[in-house]
């Protein structure tokens, strides 16, 4: 389940189910992401990436790629977003896409205050203390 309340993204009028990558690779996608942030074509192919990595069915090569291209989110973002462009996708729908991507991929890493005291609280006030 995808904690911000998306599950899919749509491309070219086809919803693609989002997939949570393993934790280094989400945690390659944050970080990699806002290195970039002096740079901004970089972090677009980096957003591009996060594509990529949680829509497996949508981009090419998925983690085997990502691997191959020495774990490099910018260089394998950029091989994401050439291949929608080739699919005659509009930019603004895949920036979307890719977004959205991103958003469950921080979201994942690091949750908001309120799940996190939700978890806090499981037992609440009245619970018996555990042996």
């Amino acid at each position: 389940m995808i904690e911000n309340g998306h599950t899919a993204v749509t491309l070219g009028g086809k919803d693609y189910p989002i997939t949570l990558p393993p934790f280094a690779e989400r945690e390659d996608i944050a970080i990699g992401y806002h290195a970039e942030a002096k740079r901004p074509r970089r972090q677009s192919r980096a957003l591009m990436g996060a594509l990529g990595l949680c829509v497996p069915a949508f981009g090419i090569g998925g983690l085997d790629l990502y691997e191959e291209l020495d774990l490099d989110l910018v260089k394998y973002g950029g091989r994401v977003y050439s291949n929608a462009m080739a699919q005659g996708l509009k930019r603004e729908e895949v920036i979307t896409a890719a977004t959205i991507c991103f958003s469950a991929v921080c979201a994942s890493l690091f949750p908001r205050e309120t799940e996190v005291d939700k978890a806090e609280n499981f037992t609440g006030p009245d619970a018996e203390p555990a042996i």
